[in-house]
Parts: C-alpha cells; structure tokens; sequence
C-alpha cells in the first residue's frame, strides 16, 4: 500500500501579510469570522489550487493556522523546505542523516539498486518518519531512459508513447502511475513538454520528447499529468521556457532558445495550455534572447515571473538540478540566486551539498539578498503540499 495516504486539507483563504508574522498579527483581529475548512477522508490529488499564498498587503487577513504555526518554526527550518537533495540508495545513511538533522522538505529519489528497490516502501517510510515536518519524494519518471525506477514497472518513452492510441497510452499510463504512487513517490519530475524543433534534432535526445507539434505535445502533456494526479502525485511540467529547439543539452552548457517573441508562438504552447491542470513546473537552464539575456533562466527573475503570468501564480515552481553544467558555478550559490529569481524548491543531485545550501540561503536572508517573505511564500506551498499529504504542520 502507499507510504502514505494523500489528503486533501485544501484551504483556499488568501494569506494578505508581508510576511509571516505580521499574517498572524492581522489575523487576530479577523478570527471570529474566519472559515476553517475540515480534512476530508476521500483520497485527493494534489495541485497548486491547494497551496494557494500571495505577500500582497491587503486590509483585511483570513486567519490561516497553517501560516501561524509556520510562523513559529526557525527561519533555517522554513528554508529547509525549500531545499531538495538527491537520494541514491548507495548513500542511504547519509541521506537518512540529512532529513533528520536538516529538516528538508523533500529528496530526490536518483536511481535505485535493485536489492534497495525491493524494500522501497519500508525505506521510504523510515525516512519520512525522520523527518520534523514530513517530506516528499520526487524522482524522474519520464520513462524510456530517464526513469529511475525501470525495476518496478518498465516505462515505454515519451516518443515511443506518442505513436500508441489514446486507449494504449491511457492503460499503461494509469497502471504506471499506481505503480509508482504504490512505491512512495509525491512528486514526479515529468512530463517534458519541450517542444520538437521544427528543423534539426532536439537537443536533449534519448526519446525525451513527445511527437507533434505544440498543441499535440499539450494533449500528450495533459494525458500524463491526469494520470499522475489520479494516483495522488503532483506532476511537475518541464523544461519551462521550452528546451526543445535549444542550442545545446544543458547537462552539458548553458544553452541558448529562439528569442521569447519565437517561443510564445512555439515552445511556451504547451506550459500555456497546461496553465489550469495544476501542475507544478521546472524552470531549465535556458538562455532565452529578450527574457534572461544570458543568464540562465533558472536563476532569473523576469523568466520566473512569465511563467506566473503565464497562469502559474499558485504553482510550486522547481529548478532544474543545480549542479549541471550548464550552470556554472557552486551549487549553494546557485540555490541562492534560483530563490532570488522566484523559484520555490531548489534540486541538485549531490547530498553532501545539503548543508551548505541552507547555510547560503539563511546568510542571503541575514544580509538582505533574500527576503523573508519570499522564504516565507515558498515555505507555504510547500507547506501545503505537506499538510495535503498528512502532515499538518507542528
């Protein structure tokens, strides 16, 4: 049976404060005719229209309790929230150390050996029941050669899956995806909706894409994420702004797009389309000609800020892992310069990196490079993808 059974705690009340603390202040003047909306028993998927936050300063507050008691947790543990390490089974103890003393929101669970596998549920488990605050457990699951759990259930590609019919897709889709809920993952890091460039091969190779044209790549899109949320995971769309036409792989080198102009008409389609389903997204290493100029579109805030007017305002948004090439530089520094920008969870591969990530991220809060209500925004929905998940927060 699942890890753990999802819940839906979906309180859709507007957080108005410019930061934590001050929500809880206004909020007591308004709690008598605050509305508490009850857990229901019924299994539910999760989305972003249930880790629903705004920094917008208002006249009035809702009294949130979730926002209360995450005002009175560490600045370093609403930090940890954001900060995902991966998990490979070979380093089991380290990780096992990481989500007990750290307090991280979550791990990226990186390829399994096939003897761990076989005990994946009892280990998953264990390491949730570490945890302070809970945690969630993201992987890959692309299918074909980007899945890391191929010893469960064998996962056809994503362009292999595009020449089957609706009915063949929708059979091993939900099968898969029970499969993978069964096993304890949360969050799965898929389905890529970059797009394949008209002329010339896609970068990223090994049959990551989907075949079709943007609004075919969409449909295909909306198939996977339907599945993922039936079974109770949250699907994460990648790689926002599109790295389908790219000029490179960026496990490799930061690689360049089409100008923004070319892309809103092309590779943007599908995360446009996809904008109401309640996805999370994953921003790539991209440099976009007239939006990031440069510099990764991970680690950029006008990048970020498109994709939330792009109907993403609610949406966990994730970066891609932060130790590729294509970035450059330190991983903590990295992280620091993603959560500048907006982005809510940081990944990044190397499990030794943990600590240092949030030491950058607590020192970047400390002197100003970050403020509080931008840990604070991301903490929520973090936060409300923990509680959605049966861990209400403490």
């Amino acid at each position: 049976m699942p890890r753990m059974q999802w819940r839906c705690h979906a309180r859709l009340r507007v957080v108005t404060a410019v930061s934590l603390l001050v929500a809880v202040s206004a909020a007591a003047s308004c709690s008598s005719s605050s509305t508490v909306t009850g857990a229901s028993d019924a299994p539910s998927t999760i989305n972003s229209s249930s880790i629903n936050s705004s920094s917008t300063i208002a006249s009035t507050a809702v009294f949130d309790p979730l926002v209360a008691c995450l005002a009175t947790w560490p600045l370093r543990d609403r930090i940890a929230l954001l900060v995902w390490p991966g998990a490979y089974s070979d380093q089991w103890a380290e990780v096992e150390a990481t989500v007990r003393d750290l307090h991280v929101g979550g791990v990226l669970l990186m390829k399994v050996d096939d003897t761990f596998v076989v005990d994946l549920v009892m280990h998953l488990t264990a390491l949730e029941q570490l945890s302070a605050h809970g945690l969630l457990v993201a992987t890959d699951e692309e299918g074909g050669d980007v899945q890391r759990l191929r010893v469960l259930d064998a996962f056809p590609s994503q362009e292999d899956m595009s020449l089957l019919t609706s009915d063949e897709r929708a059979t091993i889709l939900d099968r898969h995806a029970k499969v993978i809920a069964a096993a304890g993952i949360d969050v799965v890091l898929g389905p890529v909706v970059d797009v394949r460039p008209i002329v010339g091969a896609d970068p990223l190779g090994d049959q990551r894409l989907f075949r079709g044209d943007p609004q075919q790549v969409a449909a295909l899109g909306a198939e996977y994420v339907g599945a993922w949320q039936r079974s109770g995971m949250l699907p994460v769309l990648k790689h926002f702004p599109g790295h389908g036409g790219a000029s490179a792989d960026t496990h490799d080198q930061l690689a360049t797009t089409a100008s923004l102009d070319e892309l809103r008409n092309y590779d943007l389609v599908p995360f446009q389309q996809l904008a109401t389903t309640g996805a999370a997204v994953m921003v790539g290493h991209l440099n976009v000609p007239g939006l990031s100029d440069g510099q990764p579109a991970s680690t950029n805030a006008a990048a970020v800020a498109l994709l939330r007017q792009y109907g993403y305002a609610n949406a966990l948004v994730l970066s891609d892992a932060l130790g590729m090439d294509a970035i450059g530089i330190p991983v903590a520094e990295a992280a620091v310069m993603s959560v500048q920008a907006g982005i809510d969870v940081v990944l990044f591969t190397g499990i030794a990196d943990t600590a240092a990530v949030i030491d950058a991220l607590e020192l970047a809060v400390t002197d100003g490079r970050v403020t509080v209500d931008t840990i604070n925004d991301s903490a929520l929905r973090v936060a409300r993808l923990l509680e959605a998940d049966g861990r209400p927060c403490s």
